[in-house]
């Protein structure tokens, strides 16, 4: 009596809504403020175009999963490095370290942008917007602890981080050595801290 394959198992739903958010972030990386479509993301994985609704609601939900697959990973490691500073000045120098440590791991530009193009999905709006305030206020509160005796200069010490980080954020966009950016945020971060007398 000849022997009868079974029919194959199929693929378990999670695996597949995981291959939809890699599909969906390959295209994302290569074209960040690309228009994600049905067909881009199902022809990746090599199902049929309607089938994607059984695994997201929309396809701008794959946008959304996306940007949560890095960003609430990227604030705690933040949160943590500030945590186990020496001190509030140690905190800033953390703060911009681990910030731009993350954005070599990850990559910053895509991922900022691929938050920033959306069709309708205010979920990524509140995520990016809640993420940009407490990665703020954490900064914030360092400074603030780092200059009680002059809250007036706390802004100006905020802003100017906040300002080395966006630089360090736009070399590494721009393909440049990981190390030196790295190594020279770091030392402009700490030059601020010492500069300022607490």
């Amino acid at each position: 009596m000849p022997k009868i394959d079974a029919p194959p198992v199929a693929e378990p739903r999670a695996m597949i809504r995981t291959r939809l958010i890699d599909a969906a972030e390959a295209i994302l990386r290569e074209s960040p403020s690309s228009h994600l479509t049905a067909g881009a993301v199902t022809s990746a994985v090599g199902i049929a175009r309607n089938s994607i609704y059984r695994y997201v609601d929309s396809v701008e939900d794959l946008r959304s999963l996306v940007v949560d697959r890095y960003l609430p990973g990227w604030l705690t490691t933040v949160s943590a490095a500030m945590e186990i500073a020496g001190s509030p000045g140690e905190g800033v120098v953390a703060w911009v370290r681990s910030n731009l440590e993350q954005a070599a791991v990850t990559g910053h530009g895509w991922l900022m942008e691929a938050a920033r193009t959306r069709s309708a999905n205010a979920s990524i709006d509140d995520t990016v917007a809640q993420a940009h305030s407490g990665m703020r206020d954490t900064l914030t509160n360092a400074w603030s602890d780092l200059l009680q005796h002059h809250p007036e200069r706390v802004p100006i010490a905020t802003g100017l981080t906040v300002g080395i980080l966006d630089a360090g954020f736009r070399q590494l966009d721009r393909g440049q050595p990981r190390e030196l950016v790295l190594q020279l945020g770091i030392t402009a971060a700490r030059a601020l801290v010492t500069s300022l007398p607490a």
